[in-house]
């Protein structure tokens, strides 16, 4: 049987089509370019500011204490941030956020040419950095269904993380490169400098129906937050899925802050050794968030969100059992692409499903979950990689996670999935239904 030699292509660009089918938005396509430039900016510091703790301090501890504080304000502060998504223009919120952003990327270079490198004005505008992003990170994603709509969410959560995953996999190479042969407030500059193309792209976006939901005057920000939490704890599925983004955000999360630990001493490297193992955790992700993007409209979402975890716990169990480099990158890559795959499915996944009304402070919860509740982890496995070991921090926190990870698969097995409600429903009738029997509780 002869086959045509233009089908391969055909089905070839058919994928293409659907894996970057955002792009077809004009807000998006200006949001997705100007993050491809400032998000190898955010791995450049990112890379350096772990590189200048760890060679100042020699303790894995300080890696925690310093991921603590970037993160931390997110758990005080990330749903109160969601109601500010909810309440006002989601993209004059990112334009402020991205600004001060980048401002504190400028103070950081200059504190490190002024060789003004104490750990506590470190950790202070790291501090700092954590309280904004505390109002841009769930500004930023619930912002992703006013540029594309609820039904090419799930491909847009994906090609987000796909940049984010992308600039993962240059940002630490060319970072190391600059801190071998510039130096380490370069890295700091150029990230402050890359936020401009952001904010540039966010001031051309023509936003002609901006979505705000003024509270009520006898509202109190309080009652709001409340509203979203309640929201989330009423629908099974949902208080499921937000156990396993809590389980995986402190115990498998964490396994970032142990990698310059990895390359100094398991590994016996340098900062090009660090740099190496970040891109390779940085393409499997990135391949992840490619897949979900191509393929999200076809994988079933629980299915996927326990593979991605059993394949997690197998693939960093390994890590302390290698001594050399090639074992080690190939199971940091699994490690990547599970973690993501996950977290791009359990994104994509309340997005889809909450009323527009409620999207900004469930997506801060969500922002609480995913990253207010990460310095917590890190410190966990900081202190128990400097007093047992590599070894036992990531099969501890393995263990954890499998018996999680059972338990609520027991208890959702006997629950039908929102896809299949919102097939016998509508999507329309299953969000005015879940918001009506949640709020009445």
């Amino acid at each position: 049987m002869h086959v045509s030699p233009s089908k391969p292509f055909a089905k070839f660009s058919e994928i293409f089509r659907d894996t970057f089918r955002s792009i077809r938005h004009r807000n998006y396509r200006l949001f997705f370019f100007g993050q491809c430039v400032s998000l190898i900016g955010t791995w450049l510091q990112n890379t350096a500011l772990a590189w200048l703790v760890y060679t100042i301090t020699k303790d894995s501890r300080a890696l925690g204490v310093m991921s603590f504080l970037g993160a931390v304000p997110i758990l005080f502060l990330g749903v109160y941030g969601g109601t500010f998504a909810d309440e006002f223009p989601k993209r004059k919120i990112i334009i402020i956020t991205q600004s001060l952003l980048a401002m504190f990327a400028f103070l950081l270079a200059f504190f490190v040419w002024q060789n003004w490198t104490a750990i506590w004005i470190l950790g202070l505008v790291n501090l700092l950095s954590g309280a904004t992003i505390a109002f841009d990170l769930p500004t930023r994603q619930a912002f992703v269904v006013e540029m594309v709509g609820k039904e090419d969410v799930p491909n847009a959560v994906a090609l987000n993380s796909a940049i984010f995953n992308a600039a993962r996999l240059i940002g630490p190479a060319l970072g190391a490169l600059i801190i071998a042969t510039i130096s380490l407030e370069m890295c700091f500059f150029l990230n402050g400098v890359s936020f401009l193309a952001v904010i540039i792209g966010l001031m051309m976006m023509r936003m002609p129906h901006e979505f705000r939901n003024r509270r009520l005057k006898d509202e109190s920000r309080m009652h709001s937050m409340k509203e979203g939490v309640r929201y989330l704890y009423g629908i099974p599925n949902f208080r499921a899925l937000m156990v396993l983004v809590i389980a995986m955000t402190l115990f498998a999360w964490s396994y970032m802050v142990l990698l310059p630990v990895i390359a100094a001493e398991t590994l016996q490297g340098d900062s090009a050794t660090y740099g190496a193992l970040l891109s390779a955790n940085g393409l499997g992700a990135l391949i992840a968030a490619l897949t979900q993007a191509a393929f999200s409209h076809k994988l079933r979402a629980r299915f996927m969100v326990y593979f991605s975890i059993a394949t997690f716990i197998a693939s960093v169990s390994l890590i302390p059992i290698f001594h050399t480099t090639l074992p080690v990158l190939f199971c940091l890559g699994v490690t990547g692409w599970s973690v993501i795959t996950f977290f791009i499915t359990a994104n994509s996944t309340l997005q889809r499903f909450v009323p527009d009304e409620l999207r900004g402070r469930v997506m801060g919860i969500y922002s609480l979950a995913f990253a207010g509740l990460f310095p917590f982890g890190s410190l966990l496995a900081g202190f128990l990689a400097h007093e047992y070991g590599i070894g036992v921090a990531f099969w501890t926190d393995s263990a954890i996670l499998l018996v999680v990870a059972s338990l609520t698969y027991n208890f959702v097995r006997k629950l039908p999935s929102l896809s299949v409600v919102a097939e016998k429903t509508g999507s329309k009738a299953i969000h005015a239904e879940m918001y009506k029997q949640v709020m009445a509780l």
